[in-house]
């Protein structure tokens, strides 16, 4: 009689321990570095962001700019330390998204102290820039 009890004690807390564990996994290690976009003489309304997160080998860098209806429909260039990264299409909001992660065999440019970002037209105006 007095097995079940302890059966069931140890059944909660395994339980417990499947709920505790994937939160403390999402909110664990890793850095995110952000920094703001801001736009150009050509485009000043342009605005977004840039982040840049490490979590063991897991690497991904998010970059969005928004305000630049102008050029909906088109693609611009996005480029990391002078490297071409993406060539996102900007949406009918007028906003530029790429989202770049090791996890997903993709390539994510090691973003560090000075790195630079950088949005252009095709035709190479720059849209907005930041740097980390």
């Amino acid at each position: 009689m007095r097995r079940t009890p302890i059966i069931s004690a140890l059944i909660a807390l395994v339980a417990m321990a499947a709920v505790l564990a994937p939160a403390a996994l999402a909110s664990g290690g890793g850095t995110t570095r952000s920094i703001a976009l801001h736009g150009s003489v050509s485009f000043p309304n342009a605005t977004g962001k840039a982040v840049y997160k490490v979590n063991g080998t897991e690497r991904e860098l998010q970059i969005e700019v928004e305000h630049i209806k102008a050029l909906a429909g088109k693609r611009v260039n996005v480029f990391v330390n002078g490297n071409k990264l993406a060539s996102p299409l900007v949406n009918s909001f007028g906003v530029a998204r790429v989202n770049r992660n090791t996890d997903r065999g993709q390539s994510v440019p090691t973003i560090r102290s000075g790195s630079t970002v950088r949005v252009r037209t095709l035709g190479g105006t720059l849209i907005a820039s930041g740097t980390f």
